[in-house]
C-alpha cells in the first residue's frame, strides 16, 4: 500500500456543472462505499476523520437482503478480533487497581479443569496473553471445534469457557513461550483464557465488565456481547459466500439454501448466536459511532494510567515503513471489520462490513480506497 503525508482532504461539494444538469454531488467517501455494495457487498457501514475535516460517517447498502430492510447507521454489527481490545482494556484496569500483575503466571487465576488442559500455565504470565507470545495452541484451529459449530448447532447456543478450552486439550503448544512483543503466535485461546481471569477476580460476569467499564461510561449505547445482552439485542445479518469446506459442508448438510437471486448464505438466519462463541476473543458486536467514542478515549488515555497506556499502545500498535496503524481488525464468515488511527497522517477509519467470500471487494480493498481518497490521492 503506497502511503504518504497527508496533504489535506478534498470533499466532493456541488459544482456548476452538477447543478446545470441537476445531478446530486456524491461525496468521494460515500463513492466507495456505493461502488462496494454495487459489487456484492449486502451492507458496508464506514467513518472517516482527517485531520481539520469534520468526522464522516456512511452507509450502503440494506441491513437484510431477504426484506430489503434499510440500513440505519445505529445498527450494531459483529466485530471479531476487534474485541480483543476492549478485553484488553479490562485487563490492563485490573491491573491498574492492583488486581492483577502482567508478570502474574496464569495457574493462579485458573480452574483445575483449564490448568489441565493447557500446556505450561505455571510459565504463561498475563502479558504473554495480551501479547500472543505465549505459543498456547488455538482452539478455533482445531477442525473438531468448527465441526460442532457448523454441523451440531454450535453457533446457536452459549459455550462456557472451558469448552471452548478443551479443544486444546492433548494439543501441543505451537511454539514454547516466548519474551512478549518478540514474536507473536496469534491464538484466540489466550484471550479466552483472560476473560475467564477477569470474571474470576472480579466476581462478576464479562459481560457487566464491558458494561461497566467501558459501554456505559463512554455511552456506548449500540455495543453489546452477543449471546451476554440484557436487552436481548443482536447485531445485523451476517451473510457469507461459502467458499471454505465446512460452509460447503453445512449446505448440505442442514440444507441451507442461497438468499434468492444471489450467492450469498443468511449466516444470522441459520445459526441463532452466530458469533456468541467467540466471547473474550471476538464476541462483541457495535457501530461505527460507538467505536469512535472508543477509540477516542484509547487515543487519549482516558481510560488508563499512563503506564498501562504504553502497555495497550504497544499491544495493538503496527507499522509500515514510516506509518503507525493502531487499532484493530476482525474478520471471520460473514464478518470483516476495521478500526484503526493512522499516523503521521492523523486519520481514522473505522469500516464494518458484515458478509465475506467476495472477490471483487474486501475489507482491505475499501480501506485503500478510503484512506488514499482521505490523503487526496486520487
Amino acid at each position: 500500500m503506497a502511503l504518504r503525508k497527508i496533504r489535506g482532504l478534498l470533499l466532493l461539494t456541488i459544482s456548476a456543472i452538477n447543478t446545470i444538469y441537476g445531478q446530486p454531488s456524491v461525496n468521494k467517501y460515500q463513492k466507495v462505499l456505493n461502488d462496494a455494495q454495487k459489487n456484492g457487498l449486502p451492507a458496508i457501514v464506514a467513518l472517516v476523520q482527517s485531520l481539520d475535516e469534520k468526522v464522516w460517517r456512511g452507509k450502503s447498502g440494506v441491513s437484510n437482503i431477504e426484506h430489503s430492510t434499510p440500513l440505519d447507521l445505529d445498527q450494531s454489527f459483529r466485530l471479531a478480533s476487534i474485541s480483543k481490545i476492549f478485553t484488553s482494556v479490562i485487563v490492563l484496569q485490573l491491573i491498574d487497581e492492583k488486581r492483577l500483575n502482567l508478570s502474574d503466571t496464569i495457574s493462579k487465576y485458573l480452574d483445575v479443569v483449564t490448568k489441565n488442559n493447557v500446556p505450561g500455565v505455571d510459565k504463561i504470565t498475563i502479558l504473554q496473553l495480551l501479547s500472543h507470545s505465549s505459543g498456547i495452541y488455538s482452539f478455533s484451529e482445531n477442525n473438531s471445534f468448527w465441526k460442532e459449530c457448523y454441523f451440531n448447532g454450535g453457533m446457536s447456543r452459549i459455550w462456557s469457557p472451558n469448552e471452548l478450552i478443551s479443544y486444546i486439550e492433548n494439543k501441543k503448544p505451537v511454539h514454547q513461550p516466548v519474551n512478549p512483543y518478540t514474536e507473536k503466535f496469534y491464538s484466540n485461546s489466550n484471550y479466552i483464557l483472560l476473560g475467564m481471569i477477569i470474571e474470576k477476580v472480579t466476581s462478576n460476569s464479562l459481560s457487566d465488565e464491558y458494561q461497566k467499564r467501558i459501554f456505559t461510561p463512554l455511552r456506548m449505547n449500540h455495543t453489546f456481547l452477543e449471546g451476554y445482552d440484557s436487552q436481548g439485542r443482536n447485531p445485523i445479518d451476517s451473510y457469507a459466500i461459502p467458499n471454505s469446506s465446512f460452509l460447503k459442508s453445512a449446505m448440505k448438510k442442514r440444507g441451507i439454501k442461497y438468499v434468492k437471486g444471489s450467492e450469498l448464505i443468511n449466516l444470522s438466519q441459520e445459526y441463532r448466536l452466530f458469533n456468541s462463541w467467540a466471547w473474550a476473543a471476538g464476541g462483541i458486536s457495535s457501530n461505527v459511532n460507538d467505536l469512535s467514542y472508543f477509540l477516542s478515549a484509547l487515543r487519549n488515555g482516558e481510560l488508563l494510567s499512563n503506564e498501562s497506556q504504553k502497555v495497550l499502545l504497544r499491544l495493538n500498535s503496527s507499522e509500515d515503513k514510516d506509518v503507525t496503524f493502531f487499532g484493530g481488525t476482525g474478520g471471520s464468515d460473514g464478518i470483516q471489520s476495521t478500526m484503526l488511527h493512522i499516523m503521521p497522517s492523523d486519520i481514522v477509519i473505522i469500516i464494518l462490513i458484515n458478509s465475506s467470500g467476495h472477490k471483487e471487494v474486501n475489507l482491505g480493498s475499501v480501506f485503500v480506497e478510503l484512506f488514499k481518497t482521505a490523503e487526496n490521492k486520487k
